[in-house]
């Protein structure tokens, strides 16, 4: 006992990991963290096969990571820390000033980017009766890059849209720019500080230049009911956990409509698998939890069709129809769009349970709008869904 006595650090650390697994057993098991809005790993199953696999050692690994007694105080301690020794970045997230983050895109797969470019081109070819337009939305840091931290090397986006709008444009296919408008208002609220989205104002400029684009005037922003969701902390604060984080407002547009159906029905499940009813554009329940983002257009379905009576250049006895394939970030934009077309219908390749072809050859469309943000055009799988 006396040699033992002699080290007070190890009989320390050797309590405190004694206290801390007394504490664990009495701690119940969460399914949901609302801190970093992701499911948890519960306790997996023990079977002879998943051991000799290991998979049952590698569950139970994420298992004890995910449910370790006061975890959201020990990263909210970990961010601390960090923050005042002046780390500028955890888990590739990086903090800029007025309170942004950023994704920290410093490489790109280049061979996943040229086979989602030739997708994308042999599908316009393909439907090239149909006006199209290919539309790439810059990710934050590219537009607010005065508040990124001092010679921080990220990937130069606009060089990258530029060479890729040369690629496609090139086959015919109507090529939309985002870079003037958005920089015009860099100073304005366009994109979250918590978030990789942009915000619901950042979302009308870019519907603002498509509808002009077509030869049509965008519905007067000031005109919409807004409503503003407040304490919104998105994916960027999920990633990095930074303690002093500033909560962003989403804003919402009160936008009537006839008809709203999700991949045929007027219905969706919940997490729960619990019947959701479809009523209007928004997930109002969403509102009220972490992930505020996913109200819109109900999250990331795979075909959504509404119809409404506010196009303002309906013309008698003719269905106006726009196809918009998406990501995520054209969830907040779409609903502008019934301001100047009968019927938009909204597809998502990561979620769709049919052949593009067979889609394509069951539906016409008047134009075919193709909307992803800079980062997830360069990193998606799914473009080879349009070839088939």
């Amino acid at each position: 006992m006396k040699q033992i006595t002699k080290y007070p650090l190890v009989l320390l650390f050797a309590a405190f990991i004694a206290v801390l697994s007394v504490l664990d057993m009495f701690v119940s098991r969460r399914e949901f963290s609302e801190m970093e809005n992701r499911y948890l790993q519960l306790k997996p199953t023990f079977t002879v096969k998943s051991l000799m696999n290991g998979k049952y050692t590698s569950t139970y690994e994420t298992y004890i990571n995910d449910q370790f007694v006061l975890r959201d105080n020990w990263i909210s301690l970990k961010s601390r820390t960090e923050y005042l020794i002046g780390k500028q970045e955890n888990n590739s997230v990086v903090y800029g000033k007025d309170h942004y983050m950023f994704d920290k895109l410093d490489r790109l797969d280049e061979e996943r980017i040229e086979q989602n470019l030739s997708n994308v081109k042999e599908f316009f070819t393909r439907y090239s009766d149909t006006p199209a337009t290919f539309a790439v939305i810059p990710n934050s840091y590219a537009v607010l890059s005065d508040k990124l931290p001092y010679g921080l090397a990220l990937v130069d986006q606009f060089a990258y849209i530029d060479k890729w709008y040369a690629e496609v444009g090139g086959t015919g296919v109507a090529t939309l720019s985002l870079k003037e408008s958005l920089l015009e208002h860099k100073d304005n609220y366009i994109y979250y500080m918590t978030d990789h989205h942009w915000t619901t104002y950042g979302a009308y400029l870019a519907y603002s230049d498509y509808v002009r684009s077509r030869g049509m005037e965008p519905v007067e922003y000031d005109s919409l009911t807004a409503n503003e969701v407040k304490g919104f902390y998105g994916t960027y604060f999920s990633k990095s956990k930074l303690f002093n984080a500033v909560p962003d407002i989403i804003t919402w547009m009160d936008i009537p409509t006839t008809s709203v159906t999700i991949d045929g029905g007027t219905t969706i499940f919940d997490s729960n698998k619990q019947e959701v009813p479809v009523t209007g554009l928004y997930w109002q329940d969403k509102f009220e939890t972490r992930d505020k983002y996913a109200a819109f257009l109900y999250g990331n379905n795979g075909v959504t069709v509404i119809q409404s009576e506010n196009n303002r250049y309906h013309s008698e006895g003719k269905t106006s129809r726009i196809l918009v394939i998406k990501d995520s970030y054209g969830n907040s934009m779409v609903p502008y769009l019934t301001y100047n077309y009968d019927e938009v219908v909204v597809l998502d390749l990561r979620a769709i349970p049919f052949n593009m072809s067979e889609f394509m050859a069951e539906n016409e469309f008047d134009e075919i709008l193709l909307l992803y943000n800079f980062k997830n055009f360069s990193e998606d799988i799914n473009f080879t869904r349009l070839k088939y």
